[in-house]
């Protein structure tokens, strides 16, 4: 199965959520092994953006008007905001294009579309479809938002990594299967094999009684005319908590390469708790801030004209919501936000995930006496 087609699966539902289990039965171990890499990663990826806060701005001054409910709470009737953004990121990363089209003041992202590039006028996106409906027109580039995943090597590097897995789990499998199985050596001594009931007896014993004595907990094995049933023990516990480790090894590998891939520190996916927040702050500069980027221009370019933007129109996504914050933690970074006049008690209060007062003095800024010109001698 081609990665187009495995992605399409996927994405089989209109929800645009990641479905796993599915694969379990009906895929290889590696690819099961893939798919669960790549998909905590990229899920990973857009929760966190889904998390940011899309603000408008008019003339330089934040804004809330139809946009900003659009972008935050609700995009289209089907879906929040929340949900329409990890659906959007998710296919951002996996097909490394996402569509989304604007329908009676409504954006609904594309499940499929055809696109027709050309070198002087505007690219033509035609056919394009949501579920089993698809749009009776064409979309013009000015019209849709459109946007392109230029990691182009996250999938070729990914790939060959695991072509190798392939074959190591199924190594590691077998040998966890027969480290976990019963073994052992029976003696039939001549005076048993003269039995003339011996054939029989022996059928008997080795499709019948022994079967069941390796499936039971607790049970007695009979035997007869000095047979002797000696257990080869050696190392069991020993091999099969090995494999188990090997698997184990092979999970984080796997999660750590396609992190990589993505430009997500291994240790988030992996789950380590060891140096979270520097973890945190790198996810951050080379991950989600460049992807808040690219959306948040392609929403300012397709939202407002130039004169609009020069004027102080845009879109910009916030990623400062993302970090948890305590509030006792930053209390005198706080103060001197303040203190020194770079924001607002009310900003301040949002930075932190509190509700703005709303009060007019809560919207002012301040500089206490602390600061002064460079230079100054300072009143005595």
């Amino acid at each position: 199965m081609g990665l187009k087609a495995f992605l399409g699966r996927l994405f089989g539902n209109t929800e645009g959520k990641i479905n796993l289990s599915e694969y379990r039965s009906d895929l290889q171990n590696s690819i099961a092994l893939e798919a669960f890499a790549l998909t905590t990663t990229i899920e990973m990826i857009a929760s966190l953006i889904a998390k940011c806060t899309f603000r408008t701005y008019h003339k330089g001054s934040e804004f809330k008007g139809y946009e900003w409910y659009s972008l935050n709470i609700k995009p289209n009737k089907n879906q929040n905001s929340t949900e329409f953004w990890q659906e959007f990121v998710c296919k951002l990363l996996f097909y490394r294009e996402v569509l989304a089209v604007s329908v009676n003041g409504q954006l609904i992202i594309a499940d499929d579309f055809q696109k027709d590039e050309y070198a002087l006028k505007e690219t033509e996106f035609t056919r394009v479809s949501r579920g089993e409906f698809i749009f009776n027109r064409s979309f013009r580039m000015s019209d849709v938002l459109y946007l392109r995943y230029s990691n182009n090597d996250a999938y070729a590097v990914i790939n060959s990594i695991f072509s190798m897995y392939e074959k190591l789990i199924s190594s590691a499998s077998d040998k966890y299967i027969k480290s976990g199985g019963q073994k052992g050596t029976l003696e039939i001594p001549a005076l048993a094999q003269g039995d003339k009931n011996f054939e029989k007896r022996y059928e008997d014993l080795m499709n019948n009684r022994f079967k069941s004595f390796f499936k039971s907990t607790n049970a007695v094995l009979p035997l007869w005319n000095g047979m002797k049933y000696t257990a080869v023990t050696s190392d069991n516990v020993k091999k099969t908590t090995n494999e188990i480790t090997d698997i184990s090894r092979l999970v984080d590998e796997a999660l750590s390469r396609s992190a990589q891939a993505y430009k997500v520190p291994p240790a988030l996916v992996r789950g380590d708790v060891a140096g979270i927040n520097e973890a945190v702050d790198m996810l951050l500069t080379v991950c989600i801030d460049p992807l808040a980027d690219m959306i948040g221009e392609e929403l300012t370019g397709k939202k407002h004209t130039m004169q609009e933007v020069m004027s102080g129109d845009y879109i910009s996504v916030d990623t400062t919501c993302i970090k948890h914050i305590d509030i006792f933690d930053i209390a005198p970074n706080a103060d001197k936000l303040i203190s020194s006049g770079m924001l607002s008690p009310d900003e301040t209060r949002e930075k932190a995930g509190l509700t703005p007062t709303g009060e007019p003095w809560a919207k002012k800024h301040y500089i206490t006496k602390n600061y002064e010109e460079a230079g100054s001698k300072g009143e005595n």
